[in-house]
C-alpha cells in the first residue's frame, strides 16, 4: 500500500497520487467509472478514505442539444407537455403518457424526417454523399480512438457488404452509416481509421449492386454546430467502446435525448441509460468490463485463432485491409492489420465482432416494427432528463462543494 499510495517513489513524482491526497473529494463520472476507481485504479486510497470518493455521472445541456438542436421535436414536446422541461429536465418523464399516443408518435416521425432531410442536405454539401432519408441513420460521432472502436463499426459494414454480394438470401434494411469526429494531431492510428472509413465509403458508395442498401458518410470538421444536426437526425446511436475503457461518454446522452436508440457495450454511462430505459429499449452486446479484464489477464486471447477459425467471414475482412480491395482511394492499411494481428487486437475488435453484428441485425430488424420503434424512441427521450447537466451541476454543488 505504501508503494501504491506514495507521492514520491523510485525517482518519480506520482501526480495522480498527489491529486488524491490533496483533494477533499475524488469522483468518477459514471457508476462504472467510479467503481473502477474504487476497486482497481485507486483501490488503496479508497480503503484508506472511502468517504472521499463519490460518483457524479456526466450530463449535457438539454437546452443546447435538444431545444436548440432539434426545433421540430422540441416544438412537439412543448405542445404535448408544456415548456417546463426547458427549466426542469425531469419534466421529460411526462412524455411517458404519450408513448402510445398515435398523434404524438406521428409527429415524432415527421420531426425526425425533417431532421434527416436537414442532415442529408448538409452531408451532400460538405461530404458529397447523397443520403436517402428513408434509410436508417446509424450514427457514430465522437473522438477517434482505438478504444472507442470505430474500427469495429467498419468491420461490421464490410461484413454486411461482403454478405450482400455473396449471399442472395441475405438482406438488410437500407442504412446510412454516418461518422464524424476528430483525431489528436499526433495519433496516427486514429487518422488511419478515418482514412479507412473514407476508403470503404469510396468502394461501397460507388458500387451500384449495394449502394441502395448501404451508404457511408464521413462528415468533416466535427464541431458543436454540425454535431447538433447529427444528434437530431440519428435513429441508432453507436456506443461501442471496449467495456471498462469509457469513463462516461456524452454523445450517447445527446442522441438519447433526440430519440435515438442506443446500440452499445455495457460501458460508461451506457449502463445508466440501460437502467433507466429498460432492456427492451436499448441493445447491449459484448463482453462486460470484468470479462475484458479477466480475458486480458489470462493471456488466453489470440486474434489469430479467431482469424483462422473463420477465414471466409472475419478473416476475409482482415485480409481486405491489405489485399487491395480498399486501396483505390489511398492505398492499403498495413498498420491497422498489424494492430489487429501483430499486436493481438488490443481492444478486442475481433472478439466482440460476432456479438456486435448480431445485435445490429436484431436492432435494425426491430426498426421495421414502426409502432414499437417509435414508442422506444419516445421512451428514450422520456427517460433522458437524468442526463441533464443541470442535475450534474447540482450534485457537484451539493455533494462536493457544499454551496
Amino acid at each position: 500500500k505504501l508503494q501504491n499510495t506514495a507521492i514520491l517513489w523510485d525517482g518519480q513524482v506520482r501526480m495522480a497520487n498527489l491529486s488524491v491526497i490533496f483533494s477533499h473529494s475524488v469522483n468518477g463520472v459514471s457508476e462504472l467509472h467510479t467503481s473502477i476507481l474504487e476497486q482497481s485504479v485507486l483501490k488503496d486510497f479508497y480503503q484508506l478514505a472511502p468517504e472521499k470518493f463519490n460518483n457524479e455521472t456526466n450530463g449535457v445541456s438539454h437546452r443546447r442539444f435538444l431545444a436548440n438542436a432539434n426545433p421540430p421535436y422540441a416544438k412537439l414536446i412543448t405542445d404535448a407537455i408544456g415548456d417546463g422541461w426547458l427549466k426542469d429536465a425531469n419534466e421529460f418523464k411526462k412524455l411517458e403518457a404519450f408513448e402510445d399516443d398515435s398523434a404524438f408518435l406521428e409527429g415524432f416521425v415527421q420531426a425526425k424526417q425533417q431532421d434527416k432531410q436537414r442532415l442529408a442536405d448538409y452531408v451532400k454539401k460538405t461530404a458529397g454523399v447523397e443520403l436517402d432519408c428513408s434509410m436508417i441513420f446509424d450514427v457514430q460521432v465522437k473522438r477517434f480512438h482505438a478504444y472507442k472502436r470505430q474500427l469495429l463499426n467498419v468491420f461490421k459494414i464490410l461484413d454486411l457488404y461482403n454478405r450482400l454480394l455473396s449471399d442472395s438470401n441475405f438482406d438488410i434494411h437500407p442504412t446510412a452509416f454516418i461518422f464524424s469526429g476528430k483525431a489528436a494531431q499526433s495519433y496516427v492510428f486514429a487518422k488511419e481509421v478515418i482514412r479507412l472509413i473514407n476508403s470503404v465509403a469510396d468502394v461501397i458508395n460507388s458500387d451500384e449492386r449495394v449502394n441502395h442498401k448501404i451508404r457511408i458518410a464521413f462528415i468533416p470538421n466535427f464541431a458543436v454546430s454540425n454535431a447538433q444536426l447529427i444528434y437530431a437526425a440519428a435513429d441508432i446511436s453507436e456506443q461501442i467502446s471496449v467495456a471498462g475503457s469509457e469513463a462516461s461518454g456524452t454523445s450517447n446522452m445527446k442522441l438519447m435525448m433526440n430519440g435515438a436508440v442506443t446500440l452499445g457495450t455495457y460501458d460508461g454511462s451506457n449502463i445508466e441509460i440501460s437502467q433507466l430505459v429498460g432492456d427492451d429499449n436499448i441493445k447491449i452486446f459484448g463482453l462486460r468490463a470484468d470479462e475484458v479484464a479477466a480475458l486480458r489477464s489470462s493471456g488466453s486471447y489470440f486474434a489469430w485463432d479467431l482469424y483462422n477459425a473463420d477465414r471466409a467471414r472475419l478473416g476475409r475482412i482482415v485480409d481486405q485491409l491489405t489485399d487491395g480491395t480498399l486501396a483505390r482511394l489511398s492505398g492499403n492499411f498495413e498498420s491497422i492489420h498489424d494492430y489487429l494481428m501483430s499486436s493481438n487486437d488490443p481492444d478486442l475488435v475481433m472478439k466482440d465482432f460476432y456479438a456486435y453484428v448480431q445485435a445490429w441485425e436484431e436492432l435494425t430488424a426491430a426498426y421495421s416494427d414502426k409502432p414499437s420503434w417509435r414508442k422506444t424512441c419516445v421512451h428514450n427521450t422520456a427517460e433522458s432528463g437524468y442526463f441533464s447537466s443541470d442535475r450534474t451541476i447540482r450534485e457537484y454543488a451539493n455533494e462536493i462543494w457544499h454551496v
